[in-house]
Parts: C-alpha cells; sequence; structure tokens
C-alpha cells in the first residue's frame, strides 16, 4: 500500500536531481552568494573572501568577468574552463580606507551559460580608525594646522550675504594669535577664538558679501593668514562662491513669461589648424522668451577670447552675438575650451558655449 507514496517521493527527488545537475549546457552554482565581513577596523588591514561555485551543468563552464564595486578588488578568479562537476574560485579583497560605517557592495560575475550573471555580495561595517591631528588638519601654516585652505560657498544669490567657516587646531606650546591681510574688500575674516591656546580648536569664520562686486558665476579670491602677526610658510586660504540668481520661487507661469535666451549653435568646431594660428567665431543668439534679456556675464576659459556682445539687453525678438577667438599658439592635439554666459533667463541662467578642434605642430 505504500509503494505509490514511495514511487512519487523518488520521482521527485530524480526531478530535483536532474533540474539541478541535469541542465543541459554550463551551470554556475555559487555554495554563498553572501558574506558578512563584521565589524573591521578602518586601519586594520584589506579583508579577504572566497567564493566557491560549481558547475553544475554538461558542458564546460568559462567565467568571462567579474566587477565589483567601490572599495573592491578583485584578486582572482577561475580562468580556466571548468569541467561539469568541478569548482572554481572568486576571490574579492575589500580596503575599508575611507570607508567608515555600513558597507553594502556587490560583485557581479559574468559566466557561459545558465545564468549568464550572478550578483555575490559583502557585507560588514567599517569601525573608523582615530586619526592623529596631522590626518584631521593635513594644511599647515606653522605651528596652526587647518581641515582644509579652501572654504567653499557654493552658489549664493545677489546681495546675499553668506557665513562659513573653516576648523582649525593649535600646535604650539604657547597660544597663537590668528589675523588676516590681502583681504578682498567683498569679504572678511575672523578667528574664533582670536587667541587659540595650546592643543585647541577654534574657527576661521569668513563672510562673504555677494553685494558689494559686481560679478556673476564663478568667483576666487584668497586672502593670507598672519599667525602672532608673522607669515608662516604657504599661509594663503581660499574662497570660491557661484553667483547666480534664484529662479526656484518662480511659478511655470512666470517662467513663460521671462526671458529666453536660443543660440542658433553651442558648439564650433574650427577643424585643423597649425600651431600659432587662430580662428574666430560668432555665437549667434536671440531672445525668443517675453520679457527682456539681460547678459549679465561672459566668461571664457584658457587658450579662448570671449568677445563680450554688442547688446547686452534684449527685447523679445531681438538678436546678438558673442565672439570667439581661440589662439593655438603652444598648444597641441584635440582642444575643447569653453565660454560661459550667464543670464537673466530662468531655464537657461547659465549657457556653456564650447569652441574645439585640432591643432597640429607646422
Amino acid at each position: 500500500m505504500n509503494w505509490p507514496k514511495i514511487t512519487f517521493a523518488s520521482l521527485l527527488v530524480a526531478l530535483v536531481f536532474s533540474s539541478v545537475y541535469g541542465q543541459t549546457g554550463p551551470v554556475i552554482h555559487f555554495e554563498n552568494r553572501q558574506h558578512n565581513f563584521g565589524q573591521i577596523s578602518e586601519d586594520g588591514g584589506p579583508v579577504r573572501q572566497r567564493f566557491l561555485f560549481e558547475n553544475r551543468g554538461t558542458e564546460p563552464l568559462v567565467m568571462t568577468n567579474v566587477v565589483a564595486g567601490g572599495g573592491i578588488s578583485v584578486l582572482a578568479w577561475t580562468r580556466n574552463p571548468v569541467m561539469p562537476g568541478d569548482s572554481g574560485i572568486v576571490t574579492i579583497e575589500f580596503n575599508p580606507v575611507n570607508m567608515p560605517g555600513r558597507f553594502n557592495r556587490l560583485i557581479t560575475v559574468s559566466a557561459t551559460g545558465s545564468p549568464s550573471t550572478v550578483s555575490l555580495r559583502l557585507l560588514g561595517e567599517v569601525i573608523p580608525a582615530v586619526k592623529t591631528p596631522e590626518e584631521m588638519f593635513p594644511h599647515q601654516i606653522g605651528p596652526l594646522r587647518l581641515r582644509s585652505n579652501h572654504i567653499p560657498l557654493g552658489r549664493v544669490s545677489p546681495g546675499e550675504v553668506v557665513v562659513d567657516s573653516v576648523r582649525v587646531i593649535n600646535m604650539a606650546d604657547d597660544n597663537l594669535e590668528i589675523s588676516f591681510t590681502g583681504v578682498p574688500a567683498y569679504a572678511s575674516f575672523r578667528a574664533v577664538p582670536v587667541e587659540i591656546s595650546p592643543g585647541e580648536e577654534g574657527n576661521i569664520e569668513v563672510t562673504f558679501d555677494a553685494g558689494s562686486r559686481d560679478e556673476w558665476g564663478s568667483v576666487t579670491s584668497h586672502a593670507r593668514v598672519l599667525v602672532n602677526g608673522r607669515t608662516e610658510g604657504r599661509n594663503v586660504i581660499y574662497i570660491s562662491a557661484n553667483v547666480l540668481e534664484d529662479f526656484s520661487g518662480m511659478t511655470e507661469e512666470e517662467m513663460d513669461l521671462a526671458a529666453s535666451i536660443t543660440f542658433d549653435e553651442r558648439v564650433f568646431n574650427f577643424g585643423t589648424l597649425k600651431q600659432g594660428e587662430t580662428a574666430e567665431h560668432s555665437f549667434l543668439f536671440t531672445n525668443t522668451g517675453e520679457s527682456e534679456l539681460i547678459i549679465r556675464a561672459v566668461r571664457s576659459g584658457c587658450g579662448c577670447t570671449a568677445i563680450d556682445p554688442e547688446k547686452t539687453l534684449l527685447q523679445p525678438g531681438d538678436t546678438s552675438s558673442i565672439g570667439a577667438v581661440f589662439n593655438s599658439r603652444g598648444l597641441r592635439g584635440r582642444q575643447s575650451k569653453t565660454i560661459t554666459v550667464i543670464t537673466n533667463d530662468p531655464r537657461n541662467p547659465v549657457v556653456v558655449l564650447r569652441v574645439t578642434g585640432e591643432v597640429v605642430n607646422e
């Protein structure tokens, strides 16, 4: 009376065995597709994991590629064909340096047969290393060390006043008094506190007043840091900002009624020039909007001179042009130079024009 049950169970086992081991062609099967390293120290060095696989198909299997995510190196994988029933390996290394916190990395394995790709996964948590003051404050001005010698202010609206700072530390045995010289008129610097005790931290604070300088787009400048009234080594601290109008408060209806700049072309290819020759071009544009178009600024990169348009205020339907002169002196090979146009068009406040071509030796 148990024969039907035994027969059914036997058939089921045979079908499973056949589906796993009897598929035609190569079939890649990993014993484990995921590994969790748990907690590892950032300064403990790289960690490795070996992923074993088996060819459960009927034909030789060939691995074609292994691609890993950030912080992971593929040390080795089985390059030779793997015969049916044989095994292979993928060896992965994870470097925890500069990777603090939890991580979840994917490794994609490509091979002939079915499936053609397999995803492996590495998990864990990197415990941050205890950094020295020199590592935390890599920029040095005498006994004063800074987190950075650059304070990026990001996007700033015209007339806006922005305050930002950078962290500093006193590495001397005595108090340090911080002051500044060569400060641009549209900015101010101060140390908080003005006098920093040995081993203590403080801030260098900058105040940037976009309204006191009639300049648009990328603005960069610097000041010099004095330690106890003296110049110490490379004592320059830089600031940068991108001064652009803020159109985020406009509605779609207001944008439809605003100015709109339309260029006939945004890329000019001068072809091939001999070194020392120049190329000239005019970029034509039209105000296709419903309000007055204002050309705020025209900036060019190195190797290309931009000529301001004859008209910087254009009524709807008006046209004008921006001239470009490319000088190939001292240049060689493929060239790509840019001209940046800043306008009051809310949909195209920054337009980048490009001058390209090839410069050959005489």
